[in-house]
């Protein structure tokens, strides 16, 4: 980075808020923002917004999970295996396709 971590900003410490949310920042740079969010209350309001948006979008778009035997199907074409499939599912799928 080639800054000195000791003095960073509120705008340098905002520019990392979301690496440091992420836990995609060295122990230095961790120590050096918790302290700051520890003696700044813009930026420590700051965090925990940033925080509520990260969960509130992983809350909204977090895909089910798809049922035990699709995925299981799924992993047996990925070996290579053949699979059975609905076929009326794959008329869906051929025409989908162009009839490929």
């Amino acid at each position: 980075m080639g800054e000195n971590l000791d003095c960073l900003s509120c705008y340098e410490i905002t520019a990392r808020l979301h690496l440091y949310i992420d836990r995609e920042l060295n122990t230095q740079e961790i120590e050096i923002v918790q302290q700051h969010l520890t003696t700044c209350p813009h930026c420590e309001c700051r965090f925990h917004f940033d925080m509520r948006v990260k969960r509130l979008v992983h809350d909204c778009c977090a895909i089910e999970r798809a049922p035990q035997h699709l995925r299981e199907k799924v992993m047996r074409i990925a070996h290579g295996e053949q699979v059975d499939i609905d076929p009326e599912l794959a008329k869906k799928i051929k025409a989908d396709w162009g009839g490929c």
